[in-house]
């Protein structure tokens, strides 16, 4: 065989590794599980590493329950169950109200009956809606909006009775004939059940939870994109819009008419001047046209410690819009939302200076893709029962009973205002 040839194969045969090296390397960079092991991957898997670790950190001065710890604070579960839970089936009772509130929590506003401990971490509990457990059950839970209660007299002192309260502090008894006083409800209950990371059954509306490599391996405008989920189909010509049909919280409806004057936004639900009926503008039922918009106003009815709802995990996060809140404090959203994943009103001396940042931002998808950055390292949970998501309010009752702290606690007329009081927890 002669020189050249000998040269030929040679190079050849190189070219052929060359090739197969190339995708060998290739379907590893496409494979999450073993991504980490390829050099150019490692940096940016320090990066994901850094945001969670800082993330977490930013977190471990809440207080929390046990629970809460799982929940918020990326603890493990099989840390937390106590022995009290041990082969041990507890029974909880949903105290009058049982029919009512499963169309929420059972049936998720849709026609099938769900489990209500499917993708729980536990699942030795047995509800029941029969009050005539009262006395037995290891713990009765009590939706507190119509100011109801039971007979305190009769209850069993080895018990957990839980408050419920998915409403802020100054809806927390909207639906009651007489509102009740809170000193009359001291020493009545064991645990609190509200959307707090500091409850006893902490049961948000949402959740940000860490995963745990990120989604993609070279992040890039274009790369970035691809998990804003609706980017395609998102409009430039109105930046904003809100979906609102409670028009009576005269506080945001100012903000809102302020603001309308220096944005182009859209106004959907009743409090629309032009689009009333194009939405129902309430939780059961789905509006997809807020899937065009860049921005959601996210203008809760309260501004109250921790209150963050739907407005912003489901219309705003889940459609791949920036919440702008106008809602709970900006330290609670900094702690319970994806890291510079929204605009906060505090931020801004005036509507009109909330608008022309908006309206800079939008100029640049570079600008825009920098609110959504977090979506390679953090995902968003919607655990409310609402718009078909699956209600977990079950499963956290239940949770609470294997992993919290077995002692007594009694809580009384201040703990109580903690959690209850707008006086306390709220802006007026």
């Amino acid at each position: 065989m002669g020189l050249k040839k000998i040269i030929f194969v040679i190079l050849s045969l190189l070219v052929v590794v060359y090739v197969v090296v190339l995708g060998y390397y290739t379907r590893r960079l496409n494979s999450h599980t073993n991504a980490e092991t390829i050099p150019f991957y490692t940096d940016v898997l320090k990066q994901h590493e850094d945001s969670v670790r800082l993330y977490i950190n930013n977190r471990q001065n809440m207080e929390t329950s046990k629970l809460g710890t799982y929940l918020f604070k990326n603890v493990p579960t099989n840390v937390l169950k106590s022995g009290e839970s041990n082969n041990k089936t507890f029974s909880i009772l949903i105290w009058k109200y049982w029919d009512w509130l499963q169309n929420r929590h059972l049936y998720n506003y849709q026609k099938r009956k769900q489990d209500p401990f499917e993708g729980c971490s536990v699942n030795n509990c047995i509800l029941t809606g029969n009050d005539t457990f009262l006395i037995t059950a290891d713990a009765v839970v009590i939706h507190i909006q119509k100011g109801v209660f039971p007979n305190r007299t009769t209850r069993n002192p080895k018990q957990r009775w839980i408050f419920l309260s998915d409403e802020s502090p100054i809806n927390v008894f909207s639906m009651a004939r007489v509102k009740p006083q809170l000193s009359n409800l001291a020493d009545m209950f064991n645990w609190s059940m509200t959307f707090r990371s500091d409850a006893d059954v902490p049961v948000p509306y949402g959740r940000t939870v860490p995963l745990s490599r990120p989604l993609i391996p070279n992040v890039s405008s274009e790369s970035l994109a691809k998990l804003v989920p609706n980017w395609n189909i998102k409009r430039r010509d109105k930046l904003a819009t809100v979906l609102m049909s409670n028009c009576a919280v005269s506080r945001r409806m100012q903000y809102l008419e302020q603001l309308e004057k220096y944005l182009p936004l859209d106004v959907f639900g009743k409090c629309s001047k032009n689009n009333k009926n194009t939405c129902p503008g309430h939780f059961k039922s789905d509006c997809p046209v807020l899937s065009q918009y860049l921005f959601y106003l996210v203008l809760e009815n309260s501004q109250c410690r921790e209150y963050l709802t739907e407005k912003v995990f489901y219309n705003a996060l889940d459609k791949g819009a920036i919440p702008v809140i106008m809602g709970a404090p900006l330290r609670d959203c900094e702690r319970l939302l994806p890291p510079n994943s929204f605009v906060h009103v505090d931020n801004f001396e005036s509507p009109e200076s909330l608008a022309s940042y908006i309206m800079h931002i939008s100029r640049s998808n570079d600008t825009l893709l920098e609110y959504h950055k977090w979506r390679n390292s953090f995902e968003v949970v919607n655990e409310h029962g609402y718009f078909g998501s699956k209600s977990f309010h079950y499963c956290r009752v239940c949770e609470a009973l294997n992993y919290n702290d077995g002692r007594e606690k009694v809580y009384n007329e201040k703990m109580l205002r903690y959690f209850l009081d707008d006086k306390v927890t709220c802006l007026k």
